[in-house]
């Protein structure tokens, strides 16, 4: 009994004592770590599964046998966590972080953007909807090795004054439809921004490095359309960042919580 006595009055026994009444505890509050529960829920899920796959309710046997599998895959993926590979391996850390956003992105509500939402978002991301402005155009060229070049316009111009058919008065008319860049590169930049700032279906007097010309403008495309005219493009790239906005304010709520700190 002395050497019971002495024994109790060790340290290292009272740590044995209290590290087995916390085991102890943990047990109680926690449960045992490496005890599965399988739910009637998860067999009925594995059911589930079966049957989306196979098309089939699963045969007793083969329930069995997809329960034994997810019993494996539980035990392996419980002791990869226990060894801290979520932790040590980048890809896992990615995976489990896109599940963490994916499960926020299910929660969110879907709704249609109001009117001004649609404005405020074509406003500020007006270059994504916006096309170079296009300009259909007819031009007659007279040219400038004609010493009666300036003339014969000027007669032809008198003749489309008066009504005349374009088509009928003999010179060859020359169509495009093409950009404010394209336009420098075929006629000059001087006469390209005169095409450019000419008012529609008028026939214009100007002047390239070769001849003497008269143009006219017919019609002008491309800018940027109307919110009406993109509103199914604008709701989905809307819906699409406010998503990613939603997300994104969920990640930085949670990376609040954290305190980081640099070993040296």
């Amino acid at each position: 009994m002395g050497s019971i006595a002495r024994l109790l009055r060790e340290p290292v026994v009272h740590f044995v004592f209290i590290g087995a009444l916390l085991f102890l505890g943990h047990r109680l509050i926690v449960g045992d770590p490496r005890e599965v529960v399988v739910s009637p829920g998860l067999k009925a899920d594995l059911e589930r599964r079966f049957r989306d796959n196979i098309g089939r309710a699963p045969t007793a046997a083969e329930l069995t046998e997809a329960i034994d599998g997810w019993k494996r895959d539980e035990v392996l993926y419980r002791e990869a966590l226990r060894e801290g590979l979520d932790r040590q391996d980048a890809a896992v850390r990615t995976v489990l972080a896109d599940k963490l956003r994916a499960r926020v992105a299910q929660q969110i509500v879907a709704r249609e953007p109001t009117d001004a939402e649609l404005d405020a978002w074509l406003a500020s991301h007006r270059s994504q909807y916006e096309t170079p402005l296009r300009y259909d155009f007819e031009v007659v060229t007279f040219p400038k090795s004609d010493p009666a070049a300036e003339e014969q316009r000027s007669t032809y111009r008198r003749a489309l004054a008066d009504g005349a058919d374009p088509r009928t008065l003999g010179r060859p008319i020359v169509g495009g439809n093409l950009t404010r860049d394209r336009l420098a590169e075929k006629f000059g930049p001087a006469v390209s921004e005169s095409i450019c700032s000419s008012p529609l279906a008028t026939w214009q007097a100007l002047e390239s490095e070769d001849g003497l010309l008269l143009v006219r403008v017919n019609q002008i495309s491309g800018g940027v359309p109307s919110r009406e005219a993109l509103r199914p493009t604008l709701a989905v790239d809307w819906a699409v960042a406010r998503k990613k906005q939603i997300i994104d304010d969920y990640v930085e709520s949670v990376l609040v919580r954290y305190k980081f700190k640099e070993n040296p």
